[in-house]
């Protein structure tokens, strides 16, 4: 089964060029629809002229990307005003009714504190998976080799399922499993092999088990990914409490800052 509904973050930020880009390139890939949601940021009732034409224009420009990709495509407009709502609970709110977000890495250039806390914001709480584009990355394919991050627990799970549809129409699935340093139980109690399961689904996958040597885990992650030419990194997101707040473990931090491809996350 295809994934069905894409909902993809559209602003005016240049990120947004490579993000819709890819959302495109899923969407076709999946025969999917394509939905783009643009939120008007807070704004006095007096002022409400200049966000809406921005508005419009970014809806404009969503729309005639995806006809001309020859999508299904729908548009969303939230201004952010009425609703309360600050820009990560917005998306999350509307991405529980859609299959996948795509949102884009943070760039260090761009203005606002809501930019910057969006992509573990909306991997902790949207509830979907969460597919984040590199700012600064030219992503020519996505989903033809394809690297699942495998450690057993409900994280890596969800990922796997959530990311079947994509894992099925890939051309070559790399499973890996990382020991860390010091032992890991989790990685030493894999008797079973996921890639006999993922063979039912009749994905093309082929196990890798390795110990970090000296290495992190997300640096050797992201290592392999340039070894074997990976366009699409898939893995659960472990999250812990930090003085009382609840934000992502030291991975799934390392890659949103460091990532290189296009990164799936499930939580």
């Amino acid at each position: 089964m295809n994934t069905k509904d894409l909902l993809v973050h559209i602003d005016l930020q240049p990120t947004c060029t490579g993000r819709l880009a890819t959302a495109i390139k899923v969407a076709k890939q999946q025969q999917a629809r394509l939905t783009g949601i643009y939120t008007i940021p807070p704004h006095r009732a007096s002022d409400f002229e200049q966000p809406y034409k921005l508005a419009k224009r970014a809806g404009h420009h969503f729309m005639k990307e995806a006809v001309a990709a020859g999508l299904d495509a729908e548009w969303i407009c939230a201004d952010v005003s009425k609703s309360a709502l600050d820009l990560a609970q917005t998306l999350n709110l509307y991405a529980h009714y859609h299959d996948v977000l795509i949102i884009s890495q943070s760039d260090p250039d761009a203005k606002g504190a809501a930019v910057h806390s969006l992509p573990e914001k909306a991997v902790l709480g949207s509830g979907r998976p969460v597919l984040i584009v590199p700012y600064a990355c030219d992503i020519k394919t996505i989903g033809k080799r394809v690297m699942l991050v495998w450690r057993g627990g409900p994280e890596s799970a969800r990922a796997l399922h959530d990311s079947m549809p994509l894992l099925r129409s890939a051309q070559k699935v790399h499973v890996m499993s990382i020991q860390g340093y010091g032992g890991d139980e989790a990685y030493e109690s894999h008797n079973a092999d996921i890639c006999n399961l993922l063979k039912q689904y009749e994905v093309n996958a082929i196990g890798e088990k390795h110990v970090t040597a000296g290495l992190s885990v997300g640096d050797m992650l992201l290592n392999r990914c340039a070894d074997e030419g990976i366009d699409l990194l898939v893995l659960g997101a472990f999250s812990q409490s930090r003085r009382g707040t609840q934000v992502l473990g030291e991975v799934g931090r390392y890659l949103l800052e460091s990532m290189t491809v296009p990164v799936l996350m499930s939580h």
